[in-house]
């Protein structure tokens, strides 16, 4: 019951983080047009860019791979 309860818990935690980089990456228009919802994806995209300018060559290439694996999704 406790590792039910955890589940549980653990998931009302990531849901009510917000969009995911590829949520935002993927969003259809319907979801542009919501405000909370794009100003969440503006965030992050501020955030995304400014670890993206302080990181070294490796970061960065695996912060490219991570946004182009939103793409083939």
């Amino acid at each position: 019951m406790k590792k039910v309860l955890f589940v549980f818990a653990l998931g009302a935690i990531l849901a009510s983080c917000g969009p995911s980089n590829c949520d935002c990456a993927n969003a259809t228009k319907d979801q542009l047009e919501d405000e909370s919802f794009a100003e969440k994806c503006e965030k992050l995209e501020d955030d995304w860019k400014a670890k993206y300018k302080e990181a070294d060559k490796d970061e960065k290439k695996a912060m490219r791979a991570e946004m182009k694996a939103c793409g083939d999704e």
